[in-house]
């Protein structure tokens, strides 16, 4: 009887425990959900998987971009929708965001790429977050005096010769020069190519000599840059999925017109190129001397940053006048000389001005650097 009311007990004290410790795991397992409930994701992730969800839906529905350049878009609306990502009222507890994803093939007409790098750019936008863009940082401070970014007509020019324009970009230092209207952000590599190149070298009939023929599309120079391109180790293939194949500039010009003028660098251009050469026109507009009138005006090599880099560099512009003198930089002089002669280059290309800025003031110590 005895050992029967002891067997009773422990049953009706386990009933007791675990009446009296339900409600204590409720109110956990409660605050457990309502934890989880209430964690919302970072902005910085939510980009992140805005690319991932955008990159999915390109591949599924093949909107993914074909041709050198061109450019697929998908609203932040439309991947919810579709579900192929929680909304930010969900994921961020925010739902007063929008946004876009972006993605551009570059590299496309380069044949080692295996068809081009995807470029995905990101924009969102909420009450209490936006997407900071290396365009918005670079253009939040624009001068009209002195050396900075200077508004021109509808672009953007970095002048003088103390400006905060450095960019560590995958590795390797550059120079801003400019934005276009369009938003694409012209660099220049600091460092010169170590081994001076001649700028062409085939024979012409014109002077029948090797001079080399002013003819940049198929010129010596742009397969040296090309192949500079393909080069690892100067172009990483992180550094090519952001670049931006655009058109450059090669004009020819008349060696008795002296203007500062880009409408003349630009009136001849070769389509699609991922990397090139800077122009005569880019290294006098720098110039913040007021004497610089002329673009072979000694002036222009005053306060002017592109004076120290360009030491001695080839341009892609020539002289109208004859079929083998090319424009060329040296010691903050713009001269010209027979294209089967030797200079150093340096190595121009356009990024888009909306690739994500992760932190730095443009100075040489502490340059932008792309997230």
């Amino acid at each position: 009887m005895v050992e029967t009311l002891k067997k009773v007990d422990k049953k009706f004290l386990g009933i007791a425990c675990f009446i009296i410790l339900l409600p204590i795991l409720i109110l956990i397992f409660l605050a457990i959900v309502q934890a989880c409930g209430n964690r919302k994701m970072s902005y910085e992730s939510y980009e992140k998987n805005m690319i991932k969800s955008a990159s999915k839906y390109f591949s599924k529905e093949n909107k993914i971009p074909i041709n050198e350049s061109s450019v697929s878009s998908i609203s932040l609306k439309k991947l919810v929708d579709l579900g192929y990502i929680k909304s930010p009222s969900k994921a961020l507890k925010d739902s007063s965001c929008t946004g876009k994803v972006s993605v551009r093939r570059n590299g496309e007409s380069i044949d080692t790429n295996n068809g081009g790098f995807l470029n995905y750019i990101v924009d969102l936008k909420c009450d209490d977050y936006n997407t900071v863009h290396l365009i918005d940082k670079i253009t939040s401070e624009v001068v009209t005096s002195e050396s900075g970014l200077y508004k021109v007509g509808e672009e953007y020019i970095f002048k003088g010769d103390k400006v905060n324009n450095y960019i560590n970009f995958f590795g390797q230092d550059y120079r801003i020069m400019s934005i276009d209207s369009s938003g694409i952000i012209k660099l220049i590599k600091v460092e010169s190519e170590s081994n001076s190149r001649l700028w062409d070298n085939k024979y012409n009939i014109e002077v029948n000599q090797s001079y080399g023929k002013t003819i940049y599309k198929d010129s010596s120079i742009l397969n040296n840059l090309v192949n500079d391109y393909k080069n690892s180790k100067k172009i990483s293939s992180s550094a090519k999925e952001h670049i931006v194949a655009y058109n450059t500039c090669i004009g020819k010009r008349n060696t008795k017109d002296y203007s500062i003028s880009k409408a003349l660098d630009c009136s001849e251009v070769l389509e699609n190129q991922m990397v090139s050469l800077m122009n005569v026109s880019d290294f006098a507009m720098a110039s913040t001397d007021p004497d610089c009138n002329s673009i072979i005006s000694r002036s222009c090599r005053n306060y002017n940053y592109l004076s120290s880099i360009a030491s001695s560099t080839w341009t892609p512009n020539t002289v109208s006048e004859n079929t083998y003198e090319v424009f060329y930089i040296t010691g903050g002089i713009v001269r010209y000389q027979n294209a089967n002669l030797y200079n150093e280059y340096n190595l121009v290309i356009y990024i888009d001005g909306n690739e994500l800025y992760i932190s730095g003031n443009g100075t040489k110590t502490d340059p932008y650097i792309l997230k």
